[in-house]
């Protein structure tokens, strides 16, 4: 079972680097919250200099325009992953270069496009890809797209996937993804829970709306809705 946390000042280290490198992760947190902002934010500082690629991805349900279909979701994913290597390998430039030549030109076929993830994650010494708000891409693109991130976690063991979402899609990871990779369960804190609350609160856009009393009532009664989640 999966479960989710609001990330705690150490737990972005604790979640991407423990048991580095042995074999491909999936995080998935039941939150939003810019969680993943934050947790890109910080592997990025830790890992400035070094052989890691990151890709990330914000799911958007009021997106109309196409640009949630899988091929382009995906191939968006690959194409930050190529452009944080020093060198284009040459068959993945062949393959882009043979593509725009096509029909007036257009992205290589979303099978081709997963064939060549494991080239190009191959190249780092660890990857992670971060999908935000998973359950906001359309219902009728979502199942495919999972399948995606299935078979780019089959061909590159050095690969973590850190995901964010509302709890209705995990039937549909657990039946599409989670299968070939172990998931791990992030229990709830409630210090963290707290911490972010007051941090939100604190910084609200529209102090005057709020008065002691309120603010008191919501520190007090949120809390407790959430240990006994």
């Amino acid at each position: 079972m999966l479960c989710c946390s609001v990330l705690g000042p150490q737990e972005p280290e604790r979640l991407l680097f423990g048991n580095r490198f042995n074999s491909p992760c999936l995080y998935y947190l039941l939150t939003r919250n810019r969680k993943s902002s934050l947790a890109i934010d910080h592997l990025c500082d830790k890992t400035a200099g070094g052989n890691v690629g990151v890709a990330c991805l914000y799911c958007d349900y009021r997106d109309r325009g196409g640009d949630q279909m899988p091929a382009d979701m995906i191939g968006s994913l690959l194409k930050q992953f190529v452009a944080g290597l020093p060198e284009v390998p040459g068959d993945i430039n062949e393959a882009f270069q043979t593509a725009k030549r096509q029909l007036g030109g257009r992205a290589p076929q979303l099978r081709k496009i997963i064939d060549l993830f494991p080239r190009a994650l191959a190249l780092y010494e660890q990857a992670f890809i971060f999908i935000d708000a998973l359950d906001e891409i359309r219902v009728e693109h979502r199942t495919e797209f999972i399948r995606c991130l299935r078979r780019i976690v089959q061909g590159s063991p050095n690969i973590r996937l850190f995901i964010t979402g509302r709890s209705h899609v995990l039937p549909e990871l657990s039946r599409y993804l989670t299968e070939s990779l172990p998931a791990i369960s992030i229990p709830p804190k409630d210090e963290d829970f707290n911490l972010y609350l007051t941090k939100r609160l604190d910084t609200d856009p529209d102090p005057d709306a709020m008065d002691d009393d309120l603010r008191h009532e919501i520190l007090t009664y949120l809390p407790r809705q959430f240990s006994g989640m």
